[in-house]
């Protein structure tokens, strides 16, 4: 019987490490095309999520109360007046401007809930927008393009139909929420700082672009406008054509940058005359620049 006090000494057995199979969780194909394809189709799924967002918010942009683009503009618009110094000049422009709008709102079935607010710039630009909350703004550079209140008053009832039509929140609406998308989807930037989608959606409410059947919708309205203020549709094609003559000597003026096909618009506007003679009412003396009187002179 063995001594059970004694330890039976063993021989050490022999460990190696086994041989790794380097052909576990991988693919037969090349991992540079699966990354590639995952690429490709992590593109996919973001472009049709960015349109479907896009498509959302131009639906429902015009569903937006005017009442709120009016608190939206309110903070920018509070900035640009404080440093504004309006002389007794400009607030004749303004009013005489505004008095004009105000004439034009029956003829196209203005809503009684949406606001209308004409301001009037000191710049030589020939140009005109329209942006949120119901505001116009017309440069003194397009006025002195013009030689009748008709010819200013088409241009105005265009700005007009934009707003009537809810194109300046359709169009901010879907570039800005198509940021914001990006954003959330990409990363990167501040979605509410200065540098971020939010805080540049408010430098570019004067750059607001219209697709080309917006421009066409807004020309048809301003042409019903002046035909049924004015009975006939005398100079209201004066101003696109003198950008049109501007635009051929070489010279792309700020208008066209937004409001495109100029010829185009120069035709139909002249169709719908159909030739008819009438006697277009003058622009007053006030609304123009020294430097045009004294050229004038």
């Amino acid at each position: 019987m063995p001594d059970e006090g004694r330890s039976t000494a063993q021989a050490p057995s022999a460990y190696e490490n086994p041989e790794v199979d380097h052909s576990v969780n991988v693919g037969a194909g090349s991992p540079l095309r699966e990354f590639f394809s995952l690429s490709l189709w992590l593109m996919l799924a973001v472009a049709l999520l960015v349109g479907a967002v896009f498509l959302g918010a131009r639906w429902l942009a015009p569903l937006v109360p005017p009442s709120w683009e009016q608190r939206m503009v309110q903070p920018i618009l509070a900035q640009w007046r404080g440093t504004a110094q309006e002389s007794a000049a400009a607030r004749q422009r303004r009013v005489w401007l505004q008095a004009l709008a105000d004439r034009l709102r029956p003829a196209m079935q203005w809503p009684a809930d949406m606001p209308l607010t004409v301001h009037w710039l000191q710049s030589d630009v020939p140009n005109a927008f329209a942006t949120l909350g119901g505001h116009v703004f017309i440069h003194q550079g397009l006025i002195d393009r013009v030689e009748s209140e008709n010819a200013l008053a088409m241009v105005l009832a265009h700005e007009m139909a934009h707003i009537r039509h809810r194109d300046p929140i359709v169009a901010l609406g879907g570039g800005l929420v198509v940021g914001l998308s990006l954003q959330a989807v990409l990363g990167g930037g501040s979605l509410l700082g200065s540098g971020g989608v939010a805080g540049e959606a408010a430098a570019a409410l004067s750059q607001l672009s219209f697709s080309r059947r917006q421009e066409r919708a807004a020309d048809a309205a301003a042409l019903a406008a002046m035909q049924a203020h004015y009975g006939h549709l005398a100079d209201t094609d004066a101003f696109f054509a003198r950008m049109l003559r501007e635009e051929r000597s070489g010279s792309v003026p700020e208008f066209l940058r937004t409001h495109p096909d100029t010829a185009s618009r120069v035709q139909a506007i002249r169709a719908a005359a159909n030739g008819h003679a009438a006697a277009a009412v003058p622009l007053p003396a006030f609304m123009r620049s020294a430097e045009k009187k004294g050229k004038e002179r």
